[in-house]
Order: C-alpha cells, then structure tokens, then sequence
C-alpha cells in the first residue's frame, strides 16, 4: 500500500542565518508555540511545518534551521534539511536582523538560496516600535538583490498583518492560491523512547525519505516533529520526538522545553509507538516512559528496533526478548510487540497498519446484552470478592459508558457494598479475552446504586432484579445513542 505525502495546500519557508528570529516568526505566524525559541545558536534542527490560516485562506509555513552552520555532521544535516525546505517551497521568506545588519554571512546565504529557489522575498525582522527601517540598513538590504524588504517584529507582531496580506496575494499571482484548509481527521502517532534507540530513523523508513536529522548523538532532535502522510485512506501525522532522559541527566533549559513538547505531543495523540534498543537490555529509563504511557490512556505499540544487529539470532530470538520485556512490563501486557529495523526498512509500513488496529479498538463499543453474558459467566466462574470483609457483592449488571480508551462501569447493589480490585482485574482480562482491545488501555469501573426494600434480604448476582431498573437506566440510554448516531 502505497504511502504519499499530503500537502495539498501551498507551502511557505523561512531561511536565514542562525538567530534572525526564524522560529519566534514562525510561532507569530502560526499562532503556535510549538517551536523551541532560545538564544543558543542552532535551536531548530529540522524543519518544522505549521499551518497558517489568513482570512480564510490557508498554507504550510516551514521553519529551517540557520544555514551558517559548522562542517561537522549534524552541521552538514541541518543545511541539507534547510535546503530541502527551499527547494520544494513556493515562496522563501528570507529572514535578516534589522538590529544587527546585513553581514557577510547573510550574503552568503542569499546566494544559496536564490540558486535553489528564485521566489524569494526579504523580510527584516526585528524592526523598532516606529515599524520604519533606518537609513543605514536600507544600502545593506539592496546589497542582496532581493529588492524591498517587509520589515516585520515577531515579538510585537507589528507587519506581521501586511506580512500575510502580501502573502496570500503572492501565493495567487503565482499561481498557487491559498485556499481554504479541509477539515480532515487525522490520526497522530507518536515515537516515544530515550535517545538514539531509533525513533527519527524509523519516521524516515517509513516515509522513504530524510524527513528528520538522524545521527549518533545523542538528543540530535531537540522538539517534535509532524510529519503528514496518507496512508489506506486515512490521514496520518507521525510524530518524532526528542530522546527523554532522565530528569538528574537534563542540564539546559533547551533539552527541559524539549521534553515539556515531548509531553505536550504525547497527550494530543492517539496512538504511541514505544521504541526500544533491541541490542540492548530494558533500562529503568524504559520502565518509566511505559508507566508515562500507561497512565496517559492512549494506544500502544512496543517496538523492539535495531532488530538486524542482533547478533547471533535464533527461531526463539524473538520470543525470548519479547518474554523479557513482558516479564519488566506485566502492566503493558495489552499492548502487542513487532520488530523492526529502521535500517533495512524491516517491518517499517507494519507499524502503520498495527496502529490503525490499536485505533479501532480504542473505539470499539460492545453490545450491553453481550458484557452482562460475559458478567453472568465471570461471575460463576470467580465469585465477586468484597473490598472490605466477608460479605460478597451483589453486583447487578455492566454497561460500557465510553471509548479512546474502552471504559465500562459496573453497577453494585448497596450504598456501602464494595469490590476488591483483585476481581475487577480479573473482569478486565476476561474482556479482553472475549473481545480483544489489542494496542488499548481499558477502564473498569464500580458504581453503587442504593438497594429497595423488597431486595435487601436477597443476595443476587446478575442482571434481573426489577427493583433497581430504574438506576441503570442511564446506561442503557447510552448504549441506545450509540447504535442510532452509528445508524
């Protein structure tokens, strides 16, 4: 099945030097905060794209990171992801310092830029309150041969109107209008895993292409990355991010921002790929980001990567690691296990096709007379345990109330009545034995509804008692929306 890139709208990149105001512009433009901003040189790695809607009109913007970079490797991937960024725009912002001047560097990069892409525009950031640039600077910005600069102010938004004015106007003469962004659903899918255990390597294998800067350094991506792509008809938006160390490891302000974006992009998704050093045994690091998992409810893929340096494989390689690592996690034993090798591209499109599972079943609904059977069975299978004392609850029936993820309430007769956390554990896994919920976390709860008088001698489990019909009638009302908004 075919993968392709859905960036139907226009797209616009900014480019530039390090610490001309690129990302604080482009956070302005999008209306976001998601890219890091700090003084240090190099902040923004890869690009970043963002979506800009200007009076009902709507492109990509591309944030790059600053072209005057050092000959060493990751150096070398930050310009080539830049270049990349120019290369496929249809517009370049190319972005000076109206404090700092025109300088030799900026010049430099100019050229550069212009020899990949021939529209381009000049924007001097960091204008004073007066919006007007000096006459000094004016000699300078002509130097470039870029023609009238828009001088904007990122921090206090002044052009930033004109800016997108001018825009969208461009966009129109060159004959790739902005247009109205379609509302599409798109299901997001994180990377989640402590450094160079393979996260930016496997967005790569799947797309088929360099999206994000990948190297043995470790924290080489400092902020999430989205990527959108189309895949079996479903909108897909595949999220690198940055390596999480442990807290006493991070020293910088920068890599703490990071980390907060890693949380941030982790809550707004729906499925997460949690990714191991396969070469390597689990580490407490590890067991961490899995309870961080858990504990955010969403769907779960354990990736077991690097599978091809694996020395010395056999038939029950497999099985032995993945014994291993459901020996450490028992709390993930719901979620399914793949390997893979970002490498050779083993079993890349495989994580696709394992999320849209784990997705469907975070939104899987189960019929009410089907759970009070599966109830009725549990209940002669394994009598219900108080919480506290002897006395057995009388449990009266179970209703699913929600989904993303599955969450099912039972309904206990008694004011005071009480079930162990021992039986409704064991309830959650007779679930998932008769209906599945692979790759989703499930939630079993307990309500107490008070008890009639003509039933309060009577000890009954199971549904059927007339007297409390009334007290679950909210659970059948759900269950019969549910099947008429389906209709």
């Amino acid at each position: 099945m075919p993968i392709r890139r859905t960036t139907s709208l226009p797209i616009v990149a900014l480019a530039g030097r390090t610490n001309v105001g690129k990302s604080t512009l482009w956070n302005r433009l999008t209306s976001e905060s998601n890219a890091l901003v700090s003084d240090e040189p190099h902040t923004t790695r890869d690009r970043n794209y963002g979506l800009v809607t200007w009076r009902g009109q709507s492109f990509y913007l591309v944030d790059t990171g600053g072209m005057d970079v050092e000959k060493d490797f990751i150096g070398e991937q930050i310009k080539a992801q830049a270049e990349r960024a120019v290369a496929e725009a249809d517009l370049v912002l190319f972005v000076v310092d109206a404090q700092t001047g025109v300088g030799t560097e900026d010049r430099r990069i100019a050229k550069i830029v212009r020899s990949l892409n021939n529209k381009l525009w000049l924007v001097a950031n960091k204008v004073d309150k007066s919006g007007l640039l000096s006459e000094a600077f004016a000699p300078e910005l002509f130097q470039l041969g870029l023609g009238e600069a828009h001088a904007v102010s990122a921090a206090t938004s002044l052009g930033i109107g004109d800016l997108l004015d001018a825009i969208v106007a461009e966009l129109s003469r060159l004959g790739v209008p902005a247009h109205q962004a379609e509302e599409k659903t798109a299901l997001r899918l994180s990377f989640i895993g402590r450094p160079n255990v393979g996260k930016s390597s496997l967005v790569n294998a799947i797309l088929g292409e360099p999206r994000v800067i990948v190297s043995p350094i470790a924290h080489t991506t400092r902020e999430p990355q989205d990527t959108e792509l189309r895949y079996k008809d479903q909108n897909i938006i595949l999220v690198d991010t940055a390596g999480m160390r442990k807290k006493s490891h991070i020293k910088t302000r920068l890599e703490e921002q990071g980390i907060q974006r890693n949380l941030d992009a982790i809550e707004a998704s729906d499925v997460a790929f949690l990714v191991f050093d396969a070469t390597e045994d689990p580490t407490n690091q590890d067991r961490h980001l899995a309870g961080l998992l858990e504990g955010r409810s969403k769907g779960l893929i354990l990736v077991a990567n690097k599978w091809d340096l694996v020395e010395q494989k056999t038939t029950a390689s497999t099985k032995e690691y993945e014994g291993l690592i459901r020996q450490l996690f028992p709390f993930l034993d719901w979620a399914p296990m793949i390997f893979t090798s970002a490498v050779t591209g083993q079993r890349a499109t495989k994580l696709l096709d394992m999320a849209l599972t784990a997705e469907a079943e975070r939104h899987r609904h189960i019929d009410y007379n089907a759970l009070n059977r599966l109830l009725k069975t549990c209940i002669k299978a394994k009598r219900p345990i108080a919480e506290y004392g002897p006395k057995s609850p009388r449990i009266y029936d179970v209703a699913q109330i929600g989904d993303a993820p599955p969450e099912f309430l039972v309904t206990v007769l008694g004011e005071k009545e009480g079930i162990h956390p021992s039986w409704l554990r064991f309830f959650e896994r007779r679930l998932r034995e008769k209906f599945g919920f692979i790759g989703t976390p499930i939630v079993v709860k307990m309500r107490n509804v008070p008890v009639a008088k003509s039933t309060r001698k009577r000890n009954v489990h199971g549904p059927g008692m007339v007297a409390v019909a009334g007290a679950i009638k909210e659970n059948r009302t759900v269950n019969q929306t549910r099947r008429r908004q389906k209709t």
